[in-house]
Order: structure tokens, then sequence, then C-alpha cells
């Protein structure tokens, strides 16, 4: 999803170095590999996506392919082949999420399941939602396919969203949350979905976890809400921390308890969280605005220190998956950068 629309606080997700540089380029295909394990987390390749219109939303599927919308278009991008076009949705893309075997989009109140490859039409979800709906998630993870809603505008400002829980093999749909989470900072795995909560007297906040069964516990963290990400067995939040001014915190969980484990002081340049195959990565923007100076960093999961960074110019977001990859917008021409440790 592109990040940049909803982080708050003026804060928004966004150099590739040259060494880096020159691996895109084709250039840098004879370095040694001794040089290239010592340089850590590094870029592998680049693919475009294509100039102008609105590449929005992103996802990426268990093998690795990275599927992204263009209007009602959903294209795929396998390794660094060129995007081809996977599926015609029946309006303006909101969401996707893939698993092994389906494509999940979502169109406002409508998602539907396409199979996967192919792209033949399987089945039809409806989401509940008091008003027409103007952002929207999906997380699918084995036989399970996570949803919010929310129907935010620049009049009605913040909204709370609804989340929903349903399987790919039948058309029912169990609401999780009416109103109450915070939209955007979501994520799943197999363990179920994590998200951020408002209290009932309108206070911060909680962090919930709901399995695929529907159970559910929660512990309070008064500094969401924050971009989030799963990796090494933790639940990781990018949040402020509030005294005469906000500084910026990795608050760390275990997946499993949610007992607070860490929480690590960082950068107010870093915006953004993911969890990937490379590990836990941020994105760190000091210019707070699309630019050169962009860059990636892997972190520990156990501590939060900086284990290797990566300049990615340009860059506009993360994207979570089981590879790890990196969308950047340099003047309206859209690339999906590889990244490798």
């Amino acid at each position: 999803m592109w990040i940049r629309n909803v982080v708050r606080a003026a804060r928004r997700p966004l150099a590739i170095a040259v060494i880096a540089g020159l691996a895109l380029s084709g250039l840098g295909a004879g370095l040694p590999s001794a040089l290239a394990a010592a340089r850590g987390l590094h870029t592998t390749g680049s693919v475009y996506l294509g100039r102008g219109g609105s590449v929005s939303q992103w996802a990426e599927a268990p093998n690795g392919a990275v599927y992204y919308s263009r209007g009602s278009k959903v294209y795929v991008v396998n390794g660094t082949s060129a995007p081809a076009l996977a599926v015609q949705a029946t309006g303006t893309v909101l969401a996707l999420a893939a698993n092994s075997s389906e494509l999940f989009v979502d169109v406002g109140r409508t998602v539907t399941g396409y199979g996967l490859p192919g792209g033949a039409t399987r089945q039809h979800w409806t989401l509940s939602s008091p008003f027409a709906v103007t952002s929207a998630g999906l997380f699918a993870v084995g036989g399970t396919v996570w949803a919010w809603t929310d129907w935010a505008t620049d009049a009605s400002g913040l909204e709370y969203a609804n989340v929903s829980r349903f399987t790919p093999s039948s058309a029912t749909v169990h609401q999780v949350s009416a109103g109450s989470a915070y939209p955007s900072f979501l994520a799943a795995d197999a363990a179920g979905l994590y998200y951020q909560a408002i209290r009932g007297n309108g206070t911060n906040g909680y962090l919930e976890h709901v399995t695929p069964s529907g159970s559910s516990r929660r512990v309070t963290d008064t500094n969401i809400d924050g971009p989030i990400a799963l990796a090494g067995g933790r639940v990781e939040l990018l949040v402020p921390h509030y005294g005469n001014q906000p500084s910026y915190y990795i608050d760390s969980y275990s997946a499993t308890s949610l007992a607070r484990t860490y929480s690590r002081h960082v950068s107010s340049a870093d915006i953004n969280l993911a969890g990937t195959g490379a590990g836990l990565l941020v994105l760190a923007d000091s210019c707070k605005s699309i630019c050169s100076s962009t860059s990636v960093s892997q972190l520990s999961t156990g501590t939060g220190a900086t284990i290797s960074t990566v300049g990615v110019p340009y860059a506009l977001d993360l994207v979570a998956g089981p590879s790890a990859a990196v969308i950047t917008d340099k003047s309206g021409s859209y690339y999906l950068v590889r990244l490798t440790s």
C-alpha cells in the first residue's frame, strides 16, 4: 500500500549508493563476491513499472511476485522481469493481497478473488462500511484473508477503520472490529492479524492480536499509532513517544504473548517498517519528501540496532513479504527495486 498518504504527524515514508547504482545499471555484475558479502543489505536489480497514472497499491505473494495496481488494472512482476497484466478489476483498486493460489482485489466494499495463474474470477466478498470506502487494506496468509476499510475524507479527518476476516472457501465475512482500528498500520502472518486500536473512551490505545479462529488478546500502548512490522517473532511498532516534543522509538513486542521486549530510540527520519525476507527493514527520509537521500536499513529484531544500510534514491515505500523490495518514484517514473542481504 502507498503509506505516504496515511503517515501521521507530517511523517512521510520514503538513495541507491554508487555501488548499488552500478549494480542496477549492470556495471556491478563483475564485483567480487567478497565485496558483495561485505556490503550487507544491497540492491540486486530494478524493474520499470510505468510513468504517470496511479501506481498506488502493491503486495507480495509467497513466491516473491509483486502485484501492483494502476487504476483498475493489476500487474505482476516476477523477479526482475517486465510487468505483465494479471487482472482487470471492476473498479479502482484500493487494496491487494495474494496467497499461493489466489489474488484478492478490493474495489471498495467488494473484494474479489482471482485464481492464480490465469486470473479467473472465483469468489466475491462484501465488506461492511457505514460510508463509501476511501481506503482499504488486505492481507492473505494461508487460509485466511484479513481486510480493513476506512471512509475518511479531507472533510471528515481521521476515521477509525473496520476490520474483517474471511476464508477463500466461504462467502461469509466475520467482523473483527467496528470503527476502532487505526487505518493503514496493520500486519498479518500465519499467527493472525496485528493492529492498533483506540480505547472505548477515545484514548490511546491497544495493540491487538486476532488469530485466524477469531480469538484475541491485547496490550496497552499509549504511544500508538504508527507503522507496524512482523519479523523474527516480534511485533515492531515505529511510534512517537510524546514529551515536550515527540521522539521516535521502535517498541517491540513478542508476537505470541505481546510482552514488551525492548523500546529503542530511533531517528526522526525513520518513517516506515517492513518484515521481509531480508529481515526487519526501516525506510529513512531525512528530507521529508521523495528525494535522492532516502535509504533502507536492516535492523536487529533483538535490539532494534542497525545492521546495514543501503541508499535507495527516491524511495516511496517498502514492500513487506518473503523477499525484500522498495517502490521508488523519480519525477513520476515508478520502479520496483529488489534488495537482498
